[in-house]
């Protein structure tokens, strides 16, 4: 049975946090992309892997139910991985894995950055960002492209526009009307100067993917046009022992297009 709560982060901002499953099970905690929020991995909280691990899903700050200051300030990318470390320790969780889809890779990147591995279990990577910037275009697909500026735009109608187009760009196949509804009011909850925020700069995490030691994973779609799938396929190069899943005929959205196979993928 699905539960919220709160997690109180190093600088005071106030995180939302859906979690499903027993206490006692492997824990798996899961990392949103920009504009959405932690009911995005809701198929999965509410879905058979909740009987058998404990999930953990996070509204990044700014996002969904979490708080949305906005000073600028609040949205270092240093934070974000203050923010994770925070998730882990105020739930009790012992050597989790972490499901970063999107730009929860960046979360992910920050919090290596500052805490290394040393309190993971497992990394998994899901269509993840681990770079970011123009040095980067080139690892992502022209929905993410095509749709860049329309996502940091403070004209409501361009932005309502635009957040429809990309979340229907996120599927390789059409989605339900009732899943884009949701997706798209998840992203009309954050305000402009949060999205410009997160998304300017650039980022770079190969260096701290490549120092870790805990089993890594990619599992990607075959199909993405956000993060193309060469962004995964570059994490494969970073360090041994990489494990690699891509998803014939799906797009960045695997846990809905193909949600049998990507559960398979990441246990």
């Amino acid at each position: 049975m699905r539960s919220t709560r709160r997690v109180t982060a190093s600088d005071g901002v106030s995180l939302a946090v859906r979690e499903s499953g027993p206490r006692e099970a492997p824990a798996l905690v899961l990392l949103h992309g920009i504009a959405q929020s932690a009911a995005s991995w809701d198929a999965l909280l509410d879905g058979p892997l909740s009987t058998t691990h404990r999930l953990v899903a996070v509204d990044l700050r700014g996002h969904g139910d979490s708080d949305k200051p906005l000073d600028d300030a609040s949205y270092a990318r240093p934070l974000l991985g203050e923010d994770l470390a925070a998730v882990i320790a105020q739930s009790g969780l012992v050597r989790p894995t972490v499901v970063a889809w999107s730009y929860g890779g960046v979360v992910l990147g920050e919090y290596l950055r500052a805490q290394g591995d040393g309190a993971l279990g497992a990394i998994v990577l899901v269509a993840a960002a681990i770079q970011s910037g123009r040095d980067a275009k080139d690892l992502y697909g022209p929905v993410m492209l095509g749709h860049a500026r329309a996502l940091m735009s403070d004209d409501e109608a361009v932005y309502l526009a635009g957040s429809e187009a990309f979340v229907r760009g996120c599927s390789a196949s059409p989605l339900a009307e009732a899943t884009v509804d949701a997706a798209v009011a998840a992203m009309l909850r954050v305000p402009v100067r949060v999205r410009r925020a997160l998304l300017s700069g650039s980022g770079d995490y190969r260096a701290e993917l490549a120092a870790t030691t805990v089993p890594l994973t990619t599992i990607h779609g075959a199909l993405d046009a956000v993060v193309a799938p060469a962004m995964s396929a570059r994490v494969g190069t970073l360090r041994e022992g990489v494990t690699a899943h891509t998803l014939a005929g799906v797009g960045h959205l695997p846990w809905i297009e193909a949600p049998d196979a990507f559960v398979r993928a990441l246990v």
